[in-house]
């Protein structure tokens, strides 16, 4: 027979880039002091202040993952109608040894994003896991594992690095290793303008 193709649809995507430039003494500078004003979260904290990307000191990180959530809309969503994707609220994670972040998706949120100023590509990685619950479950040759068969997904991350997937998606961290306090910035968005269609009775004006 001839060799079968194997579709993939409806797949979930997920958007990665690097900002261009590395971070700026200041940018480092306020990072490290936000660690003293942080509240504790499932397996790790993170900073209280849950906009945190409004702060003059982010103005520059907030222009560039604004032009990322741009590109997100316009080459993955495509959107008919003149609308745009916002950032709603951001903050800090910070993460040790031996620490975690639970496995979670975000609500009332289109996309969201994970931006990291320290992370070891060694040692840390962002996963994500398939929803929904499966009847039938074969045991899976843990040599072939691939993106059809697979309940779960890593990707190593590093400094610098951004990550952007719907806000549905379930991600975790796993027990951190390596000696570096792993430090993202978290963020969702929502849509502003016009959805839908006035004459199909499916209009909506955010």
């Amino acid at each position: 027979m001839n060799k079968p193709i194997i579709h993939s649809i409806f797949p979930t995507p997920i958007y990665t880039t690097k900002m261009d430039r590395g971070f700026t003494k200041q940018e480092l500078q306020f990072v490290k002091q936000q660690k003293k004003h942080c509240t504790n979260n499932q397996g790790n904290i993170n900073t209280k202040d849950n906009y945190i990307l409004n702060r003059k000191e982010f103005k520059n990180i907030k222009k560039f993952l604004n032009k990322c959530c741009k590109d997100y809309l316009e080459t993955i969503i495509c959107p008919k109608n003149n609308i745009e994707l916002y950032i709603t609220q951001s903050w800090l994670n910070y993460t040790e040894a031996d620490q975690y972040h639970h496995q979670l998706s975000h609500p009332n949120s289109v996309v969201s994003g994970v931006f990291y100023f320290d992370s070891d590509i060694k040692n840390d990685k962002i996963l994500f896991s398939k929803q929904g619950y499966e009847q039938i479950s074969p045991e899976i040759d843990d040599q072939k594992f691939n993106l059809h068969n697979s309940k779960t997904w890593f990707f190593p991350v590093q400094t610098g690095d951004l990550f952007m997937f719907p806000s549905s998606t379930i991600h975790q961290v796993e027990t951190k290793k390596g000696n570096n306090t792993r430090i993202s910035l978290a963020f969702n968005t929502f849509y502003k303008g016009t959805m839908g269609s006035n004459d199909h009775l499916t209009e909506l004006i955010l």
